[in-house]
């Protein structure tokens, strides 16, 4: 298992790396109006953005006041982070690397956003990610989280979230609202916002 998890996430990062050579399609330099709706009904504070890309989000929300943190498995896309950053005078800190062995001292975070990351997971990998989210969030902390909806395309499944993922995470943390959505008008997706109530510390 270990042998196969270390296989799959190689063959991650050089797709990632790959994609970074150009601009990939879901590197759009805008933010989405879901993050920009929190951010403008909730008080900044720490902010963990999970496959941070070449920094947008954590752009947006420096400026919105936030201190930011990034990770990204992609050498490039942390590369342009930090250069769209200090390009804008912000200061972050960005951490390259695998978010299920992400060693962040003292993490205690009031908002962790996923744009496209859980939806990359294994089975395995996705049990390890809920508990390191639901570890990482501060008390009343929030989980702002974008994914495909799995499909079925003739005999073969498309990678996606389906309704045991989102029924594990409502083990985990309360449920605040679901919006689903199309990308690109071709893929099935769906944002949630989800919450670490004190009594799930």
């Amino acid at each position: 298992m270990p042998v196969l998890r270390g296989i799959n996430q190689l063959r991650r990062r050089l797709y990632l790396e790959w994609r970074y050579l150009r601009r990939p399609p879901w590197d759009t330099g805008i933010s989405p109006p879901e993050l920009i709706d929190f951010i403008t009904s909730h008080p900044p504070g720490r902010a963990l953005d999970i496959g941070c890309g070449s920094g947008t989000n954590m752009l947006t929300l420096a400026r919105a006041g936030w201190e930011v943190h990034g990770v990204d498995l992609s050498c490039l896309a942390i590369w342009r982070a930090k250069r769209k950053l200090r390009a804008h005078g912000v200061s972050a800190n960005l951490y390259l690397g695998d978010v299920l062995n992400l060693p962040l001292p003292e993490a205690s975070f009031d908002l962790i956003l996923d744009i496209g990351c859980y939806h990359q997971l294994g089975s395995f990998e996705r049990h390890r990610y809920r508990e390191q989210v639901r570890t990482w969030l501060a008390a009343e902390g929030y989980f702002l989280w974008y994914a495909h909806l799995r499909q079925t395309v003739g005999r073969r499944k498309t990678h996606g979230i389906d309704d045991e993922d989102i029924n594990a995470w409502e083990s985990v943390l309360h449920l605040i609202w679901r919006k689903d959505t199309w990308e690109g008008n071709q893929r099935p997706a769906v944002w949630f916002l989800f919450q670490k109530r004190s009594r799930d510390t």
